[in-house]
């Protein structure tokens, strides 16, 4: 197919883009694009390696299922150029809204690194996709092990299967908690992965956890999909408490967004239909090269960190169309860094951050984030060396940043009554059972107004 007819189609889904309605626009938007290539030549291989961006993705859902794993075999380096200069989130996901069901399988089975990775495809089926190319990747990089090579490859191919080992390992629960989804893999360099626990193509609350140094997948992904779970397990609680005062009030925001946690009266439950119970996911993301010791001082892996999270809010975003979750970013140490400057950028919004154990940024308040209502947290624990250094030029915690004070040092639960533990030094912010723990559960599902402040 000539590539000028590709543009055109590249253009009219992005001009379609913002219309685009879940019911009939779709596929009326498809027919419109099936008609415009009837009277076009057979898409071949060949045209098809002339092909990038949105124009490929258009192309690769024309090709029959062995063509597509012909294409992905043959020019890999185009699946590489999607991936790391994507289309715009909301010109996947109208895309991927268009193609019918065969479409999408055929693209799964040949080319799941591709569909596990872009942004703007339902992260169900973004997991789906993942989990192949985690056992394909892991078969493959063990397969290799086994033949003769140099020491560099070896050690190469040992770090990626110890590395895509621990995804395995993180994806399983082991005390029946709620299912985990992979919705991220990449395994260049140290890698990135990010998993989701709870269903966040449904649910109503989504909270991203982002981490900081040392962070990497291989060492640290059970470890920060278990805090993710703690997280969970956190919000899930405090959704199951009555936080509403008396009567069967719902909050809701004019965007669809910042449902708060509601709690029918007895007298409201005889005259009206109860509402079904609010749900919550949260994401484990290692979606960046978080650095070590050596490299922690520089700011280009948050830089290139922040690209990456901007991108997937934008996803989660654009995926949900008009069911907007209220998303929530929880950010410690270095990840917050990252997280700041994500939201300085602001091509997208969320609803709640919290960061602690900050070294800062150059953003100098609240004010520059986006983040609805300017809901930003800060959390400082006593004997941690990151908070009040303003490191990166900063300190989201100084009184004229205009955050809010986010509780750690052991408190009351203002609804349960229950005693909330301390947390102490640069990693303890997020232990069961702590008030920071607590508090961040509150924010996550839209119960701010319940957050216990500092006692010092």
């Amino acid at each position: 197919m000539p590539e000028t007819s590709r543009v055109t189609l590249q253009e009219t889904v992005a001009a379609r883009v913002s219309d685009r309605q879940s019911d009939g626009g779709a596929s009326a938007l498809w027919a419109q694009l099936e008609t415009q290539t009837a009277s076009s030549v057979d898409i071949d291989l060949a045209t098809m390696g002339t092909m990038t961006g949105a124009n490929l993705l258009v192309g690769l859902a024309q090709l029959p299922l062995a063509d597509v794993a012909a294409f992905a075999a043959e020019f890999p380096t185009h699946i590489d150029a999607v991936l790391s200069a994507p289309p715009e989130a909301t010109v996947v996901s109208a895309w991927w809204t268009m193609l019918d069901a065969t479409q999408r399988a055929s693209l799964t089975a040949a080319t799941p690194r591709l569909v596990g990775n872009l942004d703007g495809v339902p992260l169900a089926q973004r997991s789906r996709a993942n989990e192949t190319y985690l056992r394909e990747s892991l078969d493959e990089a063990t397969r290799a092990l086994d033949g003769v090579l140099s020491a560099t490859e070896r050690t190469r191919l040992t770090s990626q299967a110890a590395m895509l080992t621990q995804v395995a390992a993180a994806l399983h629960a082991s005390d029946g908690g709620p299912k985990r989804s992979l919705v991220l893999l990449d395994t260049s360099g140290s890698g990135r992965a990010a998993i989701a626990l709870g269903n966040p193509d449904t649910a109503d609350y989504i909270g991203y956890l982002v981490p900081g140094m040392n962070y990497q997948v291989e060492p640290q992904i059970v470890n920060w999909t278990n805090v993710a779970d703690d997280l969970y397990r956190e919000q899930v609680a405090v959704l199951a408490e009555d936080t509403t005062p008396a009567g069967p009030t719902v909050t809701t925001a004019s965007s669809g967004r910042g449902l708060a946690a509601t709690a029918l009266t007895t007298s409201a439950l005889t005259s009206a239909t109860p509402a079904a119970a609010p749900t919550v996911a949260t994401i484990s993301w290692i979606g960046y090269e978080a650095p070590d010791l050596f490299s922690v001082g520089g700011l280009d892996r948050a830089v290139a960190g922040a690209a990456f999270l901007e991108t997937s809010w934008a996803g989660v975003r654009a995926t949900r169309g008009a069911d907007q979750p209220f998303v929530s970013v929880f950010a410690h140490s270095y990840g917050s860094t990252v997280s700041l400057l994500a939201l300085a950028q602001g091509s997208v919004e969320v609803d709640a951050l919290v960061v602690v154990g900050s070294p800062g940024s150059a953003i100098q308040s609240a004010a520059k984030l986006k983040v609805t209502d300017e809901n930003v947290f800060v959390g400082k624990a006593d004997w941690d060396p990151a908070v009040n250094s303003a490191f990166f030029g900063s300190d989201p915690g100084a009184s004229s940043y205009g955050a809010r004070v986010l509780g750690v040092h052991g408190g009351i639960d203002s609804v349960t009554g229950a005693t909330l533990t301390e947390s102490v030094g640069h990693n303890d912010y997020f232990k069961p059972g702590s008030e920071s723990l607590h508090n961040m559960a509150l924010i996550g599902t839209d119960n701010a107004e319940l957050v216990t402040g500092d006692t010092e």
